[in-house]
């Protein structure tokens, strides 16, 4: 019995972490590999940043139409169809890579396996969010927030050692290949895991296999398509290029109409539901303010910046990847310190987010001394260290406390997965428009880097207020809870 046990707690875990981490591998692969896709593709190594935000782009697209998509009932049937075409786009971009066709075959088929395969997978942190959700118990539940939070930081730990003695040796085309196996291997933990939790139920609450929503689907995916669009020619073409402005104002008309378009619905829902459904399928507010701090919080946290003003002053490509590596194992470690002490001892949760945040103000600051800086490997390595272990706490906690105010919505409890990886895109885009807008104004390139860095602590601190603010919305609602007992 106690072999079975240890048998299925074993693909729990196995199935929580890699719907977080596969995505990630996928990324990091790209971001260690940018000569051999530069040259792969015939094109610069700066132009390889396309490939990542192609990922990104297709990865919130993704998550954004997951909470109207994703149920119980249709959980297998989503899996399914994500893990074998993930597994299709990975088996042929390896396939691609290890034949090396005409140029143009080469383009659009990079171009095709990133954009679906970071699609389909996307969702496998979605469908590991809904599994943990049907968790009844609270430190459980926890536990295994604490897992899927540090899949990412592990990934990005793991996968630079992988591509340096693992694909340099067989290719990485082959190393797609393989690669192509997990996603299926995750649709056997599928089949495996959520079997009790997502079958029909006569009795209890399950969610409504209603007929899907496009039209609202639709409006989400021409929005961030549009967005996608913008960021990307900024990249291409400069902020204030007529390309780049034109697509820009047709972002902003399609989110104002999509705007006005879901809040009209949801209009409409209040009409023909009433109140109390409608409070019912909402988010509570204390995940609310959470959730748009952790959106705010990623904008300094995304480490590409950092990293960049490191190689294009000539750090030695061992330091830069020692610094990443010790960021990495400092996030990993400070989420499982993190979730460990939540826990042990829940009221501890506004000490923890608060030291997170603090952590993570101190590491930023010291990316300010960068610029007055010669090479100093030690504060490189400190101050990254730092900050990544305070983005892992504050992860940590507030995916945990999302999680389990929505318990009553496991739609709802997809959203960390969403915030995290746009607040991340989101991050990459605003500070890339702060360094040309530095340029533009006539700063060097230090300078410029140096304007980016006080604008990721500007961020932190903005962060502070919506942070601030649900941990007292919490307390309020903990003192009525008690209030009510007595």
């Amino acid at each position: 019995m106690n072999k079975l046990f240890g048998v299925v707690s074993l693909a729990i875990l196995s199935f929580v972490f890699l719907g977080n981490a596969l995505k990630s591998v996928v990324t990091s692969t790209v971001f260690v590999s940018e000569g051999e896709f530069a040259s792969f593709l015939n094109i610069s190594v700066d132009k390889t940043q396309i490939l990542v935000e192609l990922l990104i782009g297709s990865s919130v697209m993704a998550l954004a139409v997951a909470p109207f998509l994703l149920t119980r009932q249709r959980a297998h049937k989503i899996a399914s169809i994500s893990a074998l075409v993930a597994a299709g786009c990975y088996a042929a971009l390896g396939l691609t890579m290890t034949v090396g066709p005409a140029l143009f075959v080469r383009e659009l088929m990079v171009i095709i396996t990133f954009a679906l395969g970071g699609f389909f997978i996307s969702f496998f942190a979605p469908i590991a969010q809904l599994a943990i959700n049907d968790v009844e118990n609270e430190r459980e539940r926890v536990f295994l927030t604490t897992v899927w939070t540090s899949a990412q930081p592990v990934a990005f730990l793991i996968t630079p050692q992988l591509v340096k003695y693992v694909a340099l040796d067989i290719g990485t085309g082959n190393y797609f290949l393989i690669f192509a196996i997990f996603p299926l291997f995750y649709l056997f933990l599928t089949r495996t895991v959520l079997k009790t939790p997502y079958a029909p139920s006569t009795g209890g609450e399950t969610l409504s296999s209603e007929k899907i929503d496009w039209q609202t689907i639709g409006f989400i995916i021409i929005t961030i398509a549009a967005f996608e669009a913008w960021t990307l020619s900024n990249s291409l073409s400069g902020v204030i290029s007529a390309t780049s402005l034109s697509f820009m104002g047709a972002f902003f008309v399609i989110a104002l109409i999509a705007g006005f378009y879901l809040k009209k619905k949801r209009q409409e829902e209040i009409l023909k539901n009433g109140n109390i459904e409608t409070v019912k399928k909402g988010l509570p507010p204390t995940a609310t303010f959470l959730l748009i701090g952790l959106f705010i919080l990623e904008v300094p946290s995304t480490g590409f910046f950092d990293g960049a003003y490191l190689i294009r002053h000539l750090c030695a490509p061992s330091l830069i990847e020692d610094r990443a590596s010790l960021g990495a194992a400092s996030q990993i470690a400070a989420v499982a310190l993190g979730g460990a002490l939540f826990v042990r001892w829940p009221r501890l949760m506004p000490l923890l987010l608060l030291s997170g945040i603090l952590l993570l103000l101190i590491g930023s600051l010291g990316f300010i001394r960068y610029p007055d800086l010669p090479v100093d490997a030690s504060f490189f390595y400190t101050s990254k260290m730092v900050a990544q272990a305070g983005m892992g706490v504050v992860t940590t906690v507030i995916v945990g406390v999302v999680m389990a105010e929505c318990r009553g919505n496991p739609v709802m409890a997809l959203l960390p997965a969403l915030v995290i990886m746009f607040g991340t895109e989101f991050g990459l885009e605003i500070l890339e428009i702060v360094y040309q807008g530095a340029k533009l104004y006539g700063l060097q390139e230090v300078e410029a880097y140096r304007v980016i860095f006080y604008a990721q602590v500007i961020a932190i601190l903005i962060a502070l207020i919506p942070c601030i603010e649900g941990l007292y919305l919490k307390h309020k609602q903990v003192r009525r809870t008690a209030h009510e007992q007595n």
